[in-house]
């Protein structure tokens, strides 16, 4: 891969394995990898990847940068999972898992954060617990957020969240739409959900930011951060 121009990856789990959306100088491209091991490895070399999932796994309480997280997106802070502690996310039974959670953490564990256990361990045998390298975590609804100037209220699931969102990425992306049709063309429901497509799309347009701030915004050196572009918002009260 050539490194005369600025390449950058938004990737978002699926069923398949992963979906990401590369922009490599003026090319952009849209690929599926199985684990995320290939993903990194193949991109080795880029500028950033941001993720849509957790790095650095909560000890002892929730993560500081998910319930900030949660605040700033208000009425969309659902779309914020709590992730499960490390021990939670290597037992594949969910009430296990939950239970786990619970002793530890001191809340249950939701189903959909106990989805991405296994996602959650294949990138953290890539990036461990560092929080500024290529590989950084971020959030989609944060980084639509940044681009609309306020949370969008809408689910992405909704076809008027899901119309925002396209018009969001076609300001910022050369043919957003056509790269959205095709990548729904190229795979299978089965194997990339539509929300899957725009949230690669929509974390790849932010990786392209070399400035991205972080929630919390002052984080210690050892703690998880969420890389977001800025945006000034008030903070929501989720009503």
């Amino acid at each position: 891969m050539s490194r005369s121009e600025t390449t950058v990856v938004g990737a978002d789990a699926c069923p398949v394995g992963w979906f990401a959306t590369v922009i490599d100088g003026s090319e952009i491209r849209t690929e599926t990898h199985e684990e995320f091991t290939d993903l990194s490895e193949k991109y080795s070399d880029a500028d950033r990847i941001l993720v849509d999932i957790p790095i650095g796994l909560p000890e002892t309480s929730r993560r500081r940068c998910d319930e900030e997280a949660s605040d700033l997106l208000g009425s969309r802070g659902i779309s914020v999972f709590y992730p499960p502690c490390q021990t939670a996310a290597e037992i594949t039974d969910y009430q296990e898992a939950s239970d786990e959670h619970r002793d530890q953490i001191g809340h249950g564990l939701s189903q959909q954060a106990h989805n991405i256990g296994e996602k959650i361990l294949q990138v953290a045998d890539v990036v461990g617990k560092r929080y500024d390298g290529v590989v950084r975590e971020s959030h989609p609804e944060l980084c639509f957020a940044a681009l609309n100037g306020q949370p969008i209220a809408y689910s992405k699931s909704s076809a008027p969240g899901r119309g925002l969102r396209m018009e969001l990425l076609d300001n910022e992306l050369d043919d957003a739409k056509a790269l959205y049709r095709d990548a729904c063309d190229d795979y299978l429901r089965k194997e990339v959900r539509r929300d899957d497509i725009l949230d690669a799309m929509v974390l790849a347009i932010a990786a392209k930011e070399e400035d991205l701030t972080t929630v919390p915004e002052s984080p210690s050196q050892d703690e998880p951060r969420i890389y977001y572009p800025d945006f000034d918002v008030p903070v929501l009260d989720g009503n």
